[in-house]
């Protein structure tokens, strides 16, 4: 991409904003910013506007827990045959650091056992393995992690041999950045030369799993 197709990109989404700074930078920032805005994807930022536009947003349907509870049977079963049937996966939100909790590290590294060793990790490892052990068979588990951990997390799990969790069955995947806007949907810089970046949200796990290319593992699992 050169500098004109850079201007008729951000034209079309209304963010020439981003090349403000342009004629203060040396010839490697310009490529660099023009390498990013090439590589930004700002449809995603448009689609976030068109929803929030939206005049009313309904809350989904819901069930309490009394109507849970007089049919719970039927729910574990139900459940438990769609496990069984290979329908159905874990998928686990491990992206954050423990940065708030003292630790410098991803946040499911913290030990928060008093009298053993326990792992956050471990603890979630744990609930999905009374699942399995209930179903008789292996649950598929994703585990997203972000930029700043995921070696760091995939190294953890290696260390403490996945907690029992079967390794054949855990996929790790890196949750995507998506560029940083202010209140009006105009994307922010970091510097001159640089886009802001931040996760995608929760609500990106499905298109970060994707573009992992897991999509074929989930139709083949």
């Amino acid at each position: 991409m050169n500098y004109e197709q850079a201007v008729q990109k951000l034209e079309k989404y209304d963010q020439m904003q981003i090349l403000k700074f342009y004629d203060e930078l040396n010839d490697d920032q310009k490529a660099f910013l023009i390498d990013e805005i090439d590589k930004t994807d700002f449809n995603n930022i448009r689609q976030s506007q068109i929803i929030s536009a939206q005049d009313h947003i309904e809350p989904m349907g819901m069930m309490k827990r009394p109507e849970i509870e007089s049919k719970r049977e039927h729910y574990l079963n139900k459940g438990l045959e769609y496990i069984r049937a290979g329908k159905c996966a874990a998928l686990m939100l491990a992206g954050g650091q423990g940065t708030r909790l003292g630790l410098d590290g991803p946040k499911g590294t913290l030990n928060v056992g008093l009298t053993r060793e326990l792992y956050i990790f471990q603890c979630q490892i744990n609930n999905l393995m009374d699942v399995v052990k209930e179903a008789g068979v292996w649950i598929p588990l994703f585990i997203m992690t972000s930029d700043k951990n995921d070696s760091a997390t995939r190294a953890f799990f290696e260390e403490k041999n996945y907690f029992g969790y079967d390794k054949d069955h855990i996929w790790f995947f890196v949750q995507e950045m998506a560029p940083a806007t202010d209140l009006n949907g105009k994307v922010l810089l970091e510097a001159k030369d640089h886009i802001a970046l931040s996760p995608n949200g929760n609500g990106g796990w499905y298109k970060s799993l994707r573009n992992a290319g897991y999509e074929k593992t989930l139709e083949e699992l």
